[in-house]
C-alpha cells in the first residue's frame, strides 16, 4: 500500500565541484563552458531565456543579483531547459568578474564562488537515500550491498557545494531525460510531478521494496526517499521532476508492470521549494 508522501521537495544527487582554493584563492579558475545550443534541437523559449541572460547582465554588470535574476529568468520561462540556461549564466558571469579591472584578485575570487553557488544552486527538499544501480553513480555514493542498491551516502537536505582542491574544474548537471530527474533550479508546472510507486516505515524496508520492484520490472530504474516534514514514511519513485504527461506516462507504465496502485504527486508551489 502507498501512503502519501506529504509535502515534499526532491533533492537531485548531482553535485557541483567547486569551493576556495587557498593556495590560489586570487588566481582565475576556469570558467564553466558556455553550452552550445544547436538550431534545430533547442526550444523557442530555451532560446528566449538564454538571450535574456546575456541582456540582463550586460545591463546590470557584475553587481546585478544573480540569484533573483536567475529565478526571475527562470520563472518567466518555465518550459525552458534549465540546465542550459543555468550553465549559460555561469559562464558568461564568471568571464565578467574575472575580466572586471574594478576588482582586485580577492573581491574576483570572492564573487566566483558566491555567484556560482548562487547561479548552479537547486531547490531544497527531502534527499534520496538510495537508488537501483545505474551505469554511472553519482558522486559520493557507495554500493550498498542490497540487491545492487546503490545508496548515497549523504542525507543533509542543505548538502553545500563540495571544495575540490586538485580540480580546478566543475563538474556540472547535464539536460534531464527519461523518468528520473535530478532536482530543478527552480520549480514550475514543467518539473513538478513525480510518480511514487510504494512506501516503507524504515529505510532498510524500503531499500528491499525498491530491489524487489526492481526484480519484478527490471526495464526501470527507481529511487528511495527519506521521510520530510510531517510524513513518517519512505517512497518509492519511478519517476521524479517531470513534467505532467511524462508522469502520465509514467504512470500508465507503472500501474501495469510495477504496482497498480501507483499515484502521481505534484509539488504544491514553485520557485525554490516545492
Amino acid at each position: 500500500m502507498i501512503n502519501r508522501f506529504g509535502s515534499v521537495t526532491l533533492l537531485c544527487a548531482t553535485l557541483v565541484t567547486l569551493g576556495p582554493q587557498p593556495a590560489a584563492a586570487q588566481a582565475h579558475p576556469p570558467c564553466p563552458p558556455a553550452p552550445k545550443l544547436e538550431t534545430s534541437a533547442t526550444s523557442v523559449e530555451t532560446k528566449t531565456a538564454v538571450d535574456a541572460v546575456s541582456k540582463l547582465l550586460a545591463k546590470f554588470g557584475v553587481d546585478v543579483n544573480i540569484k533573483t535574476t536567475r529565478d526571475s529568468i527562470l520563472k518567466g520561462n518555465p518550459d525552458a531547459n534549465q540546465t542550459l540556461v543555468v550553465l549559460t549564466m555561469a559562464a558568461t558571469y564568471c568571464e565578467m568578474i574575472w575580466s572586471d579591472s574594478s576588482l582586485s584578485g580577492a573581491e574576483k575570487a570572492k564573487r566566483y564562488q558566491a555567484s556560482m553557488k548562487d547561479i548552479l544552486s537547486q531547490v531544497l527538499g527531502p534527499v534520496p537515500v538510495a537508488r537501483t544501480k545505474r551505469t554511472t553513480p553519482p558522486n559520493h555514493s557507495r554500493l550498498d550491498g542490497q540487491g545492487g542498491a546503490l545508496v548515497l551516502a549523504s542525507a543533509d537536505p542543505s548538502a553545500m557545494l563540495l571544495v575540490a582542491q586538485d580540480e580546478p574544474a566543475f563538474t556540472l548537471p547535464e539536460p534531464q531525460t527519461g523518468f528520473l530527474r535530478d532536482a530543478p533550479f527552480y520549480v514550475t508546472d514543467a518539473n513538478k510531478y513525480f510518480v511514487m510507486v510504494g512506501s516503507a516505515a524504515t529505510k532498510d524496508e524500503g531499500i528491499r521494496l525498491m530491489n524487489k520492484l526492481k526484480a519484478k520490472a527490471p526495464q526501470y530504474d527507481f529511487v528511495l526517499y527519506a521521510p520530510y516534514g510531517a510524513n513518517t514514511y519512505y517512497a518509492v519513485m519511478m519517476a521524479t521532476w517531470v513534467p505532467k504527461d511524462v508522469a502520465k506516462e509514467a504512470l500508465r507504465l507503472a500501474q501495469r508492470d510495477v504496482a497498480r496502485d501507483a499515484i502521481i504527486w505534484a509539488c504544491r508551489s514553485s520557485g525554490d521549494s516545492c
